[in-house]
């Protein structure tokens, strides 16, 4: 049984060759490189009950030599791809189940089968491989395939390279990733070759995945928390990347989630990181947020605003023109949203955030008066940032209905911080009483953010109307004045709603102080 851990690149086959011949990757090599060709075929039962379980069996054939490996795939660790495999050599190309060690794994696996595995794909590729060892002894395997994946009649192109750590420390594989970005620009990937053959018989586009709670455990410290909410962030923006690039509204919306709460997370520990540091993730995590933001924004005017009360009034007032001039927004800021992820600023930014949390930079940087803390208890962490959160939530509050809309949007902010600092150690808590909390501030949210809505709205309608001066603005001031003028309504509505919610909110008994 080997654990795996590896980094994926995928990039243009226009730049195979300069990728082989990179000075970065000469100078570590260790021998030279050995070109094979890699013939791999994938078992399953027709119901692909292996895949289900998160199994994946082949057999690769190199040269004469027949190899059967089983592997398990955990979630992402940020960037990196971590496995559990098990391999055994064969006399041919069906696979022998009994063949695997663990005899735990070898019998689900064999009540899984049924005796009623069958081929289901296939990949092809040609791989240089290269070993490469750094100063500091680490060593990693480069692999370099270019091929393609055969599902029946669908076939889909590989172009990548995998870097995969031997020994030593992971920081090494992002450093040199980052390196071979400056030349090469490419996109990781967590994204397997056995992942993209069930995508082709499956035949679906890319879903956005949701971000899922973070399972702390009570034994953590506050610095594996910190790692754990990080490496989270990481992988699901990846996990949301092929779904931004098919244009999947919800894939953008997942990214600007991934993105909040890892800055959400970055806010609570900031007296623990390097000012430097803290403020270059910032940056990149701001610009790649304003790069998604216009693409979101215009998909919540066309799918939450403007449909719904074109839905309800008469149709020939002009709302097709208005939804027209929307789709030509919507369709403009989607590429601006695909291209950023694209970008080799996209992929630095993965990389620069994936090395640092990886050689423990961060934790070593930390002011020495701080340090102490990372090693304390996660519950007693989390208590002190609840509590300081809440109280800035509570003071701010209290003066809501003064407030101007300026304001108001600040709050916002504060009560969203507040929502992912409990988000980000609720189950080490008991869930009843983190329940009762969370429901009773997650109105308050979904009101204040349904009202900055509104603002963006209007906003969006003004540069709508100002870019299409043509014969049909007087309609289209009638059917945006409509759109503005429904929502105006709500929002009184809302904001009636969101004072009843705060002064629940301020009667309501924290948890994080209950023995």
């Amino acid at each position: 049984m080997n654990n795996e851990m590896e980094l994926k690149g995928v990039f243009n086959v226009e730049q195979l060759e300069q990728l082989k011949s990179l000075c970065a990757i000469r100078e570590l090599a260790v021998d030279k490189a050995v070109s094979r060709i890699l013939t791999t075929t994938y078992f399953d039962t027709p119901d692909h009950a292996l895949h289900k379980h998160g199994y994946s069996l082949r057999v690769r054939k190199i040269g004469k030599t027949y190899t059967q490996c089983l592997k398990r795939q955990s979630e992402p660790l940020g960037a990196i791809i971590g496995r559990t495999e098990w391999e055994a050599e064969l006399p041919d190309q069906i696979p022998q189940i009994d063949l695997l060690e663990n005899k735990k794994i070898r019998a689900k696996i064999n009540r899984l089968a049924e005796d009623n595995l069958q081929a289901i794909f296939q990949s092809v590729v040609r791989r240089q491989s290269r070993k490469l060892k750094f100063q500091d002894g680490a060593t990693v395997s480069l692999d370099i395939d270019v091929g393609e994946v055969t599902a029946g009649d669908e076939v889909k192109p590989i172009c990548e390279f995998e870097l995969e750590l031997l020994s030593g420390s992971a920081a090494r594989i992002f450093e040199l990733a980052a390196t071979i970005n400056q030349t090469v620009p490419f996109r990781t990937s967590t994204v397997s070759k056995a992942a993209r053959g069930y995508s082709l018989l499956s035949k679906q586009e890319p879903r956005a995945q949701k971000w899922q709670q973070s399972k702390l455990l009570k034994s953590f410290s506050a610095e594996q928390a910190f790692v754990d909410n990080v490496q989270q962030a990481i992988s699901y923006l990846q996990a949301n990347e092929d779904s931004v690039l098919q244009d999947d509204a919800e894939g953008i919306h997942q990214m600007r989630v991934a993105l909040r709460r890892l800055r959400a997370g970055l806010e609570i520990f900031q007296s623990y990181i390097a000012p430097k540091k803290y403020d270059w993730i910032m940056t990149e995590a701001k610009w790649l947020r304003d790069e998604l933001a216009a693409a979101r924004s215009w998909d919540v005017f066309i799918d939450e605003f403007v449909a719904p009360v074109a839905k309800i009034s008469r149709p020939a007032i002009g709302f097709e023109l208005l939804l027209s001039a929307a789709e030509n927004e919507r369709v403009l800021h989607r590429k601006q949203a695909r291209s950023a992820v694209n970008s080799a600023r996209y992929t630095e930014f993965i990389l620069g955030l994936s090395t640092w949390i990886y050689s423990d930079s961060w934790r070593d940087n930390a002011p020495s008066s701080k340090a102490m803390d990372l090693s304390r208890p996660v519950r007693k962490f989390c208590a002190r940032q609840l509590k300081r959160q809440n109280k800035i939530v509570r003071e701010n509050c209290k003066k809501l209905e003064k407030m101007s809309e300026e304001e108001r949007h600040k709050l916002r902010l504060e009560v969203k911080k507040l929502r992912y600092t409990i988000d980000f150690c609720a189950n080490i808590y008991p869930d009843k009483q983190v329940l009762k909390f969370q429901k009773t501030l997650s109105p308050i949210q979904s009101r204040m953010g349904y009202l900055n809505d509104v603002l963006v709205a209007e906003m969006l309608v003004e540069k709508l109307l100002g870019v299409k001066p043509d014969p049909a603005t007087p309609a289209w001031h009638y059917s945006a004045g409509i759109v503005i003028g429904w929502h105006r309504r709500e929002a009184k509505l809302t904001a009636k709603k969101l004072f009843k919610d705060v002064n629940r909110l301020l009667r309501t008994r924290v948890f994080w102080d209950r023995k």
